[in-house]
């Protein structure tokens, strides 16, 4: 029930490369909602990477030191810390993301990148964060780790799922009762009816 994470002090490193990432906007949110109502037979469903920059292999490690007194006692105990504390620090070598670290994010997304190329998904050349497979009707747009998925045919969402949970634990809405703070209420038939 309770959780502990360690944020390092991002903001005493300096990384010598780029950190920032395309990430969609919230006219370009709005945009994939115009094109759900106006598509026939279009469905929203969101899915959500938990823990995404946990765990993204890091290209070199990163060093940290935290005062023993800084550390509960229980962790302490469970991990033998005391045999590693020199002069009352506990040096750790961080060999994956971890947030607080500038570079974190950027290694993540380059990784979900590469995983989604090769499933078939490609970023749209001129659009950040609009995501569409070569030829699956389906389109997302990305905000980070959250994707707020159109797609016609279940099938073709059940895809984007199983890509992502090959490495990914997700959460799934495909109620797509809401997505970028946006609380969203569908009615798929009256809408679609109307436009048909």
């Amino acid at each position: 029930p309770n959780r502990t994470r360690i944020t390092v002090a991002g903001n005493r490193i300096i990384f010598p490369g780029e950190v920032a990432t395309p990430t969609a906007s919230l006219e370009l949110v709005k945009l994939l909602i115009n094109s759900i109502l106006s598509r026939p037979k279009a469905r929203f469903c969101s899915f959500d990477i938990a823990n995404f920059y946990l765990g993204t292999p890091m290209e070199r490690p990163k060093y940290v030191k935290i005062k023993l007194d800084d550390i509960p006692q229980e962790f302490i105990d469970e991990y033998n810390l005391l045999d590693y504390a020199h002069n009352e620090w506990v040096f750790f070598e961080v060999i994956k993301g971890c947030y607080g670290l500038p570079q974190s994010g950027k290694l993540a997304n380059d990784l979900l990148r590469k995983r989604l190329n090769s499933a078939g998904y490609h970023e749209a050349t001129t659009t950040p964060g609009l995501w569409r497979h070569k030829w699956r009707p389906i389109q997302f747009c990305l905000l980070v780790d959250d994707f707020g998925i159109e797609y016609v045919g279940e099938k073709h969402a059940l895809h984007l799922k199983s890509t992502l949970q090959e490495h990914y634990d997700i959460t799934e809405d495909w109620e797509g009762k809401k997505f970028a703070g946006i609380d969203l209420e569908w009615n798929y038939a009256s809408t679609h009816k109307a436009h048909s």
